[in-house]
């Protein structure tokens, strides 16, 4: 399985990382969060927003943005939690950095 190390550089709907097999490539989101951003309800909506988009970080797995998503903790508290993508899907969204 392929994971995010690392993000070396964040643009609007892209995204340059390093692979766990040491490869950089490019994460070109913006056909994802254009079609997500179809239905104002879905939480990948918010991503449209490029200063949003460029708050994107690493947890050393995958992508994800801060405090994105409603979620109720165990005690039945609502808190804000990550939004992320899979890294699987990351991967295939992506090609290497010198084939751009």
């Amino acid at each position: 399985m392929k994971w995010i190390v690392k993000i070396f550089d964040i643009e609007p709907y892209m995204i340059t990382c390093l692979w766990n097999d040491n490869e950089t490539r490019i994460v070109d989101l913006c056909n994802f969060i254009h079609e997500k951003a179809k239905n104002p309800k879905n939480s990948y909506s918010q991503l449209k927003d490029k200063e949003r988009f460029l708050e994107a970080k690493c947890d050393v797995t995958t992508i994800y943005w801060e405090d994105s998503v409603k979620m109720i903790d165990y005690d039945g508290t609502e808190r804000r939690g990550p939004l992320d993508i899979d890294p699987h899907i990351l991967f295939e969204m992506s090609q290497q950095k010198d084939k751009r």
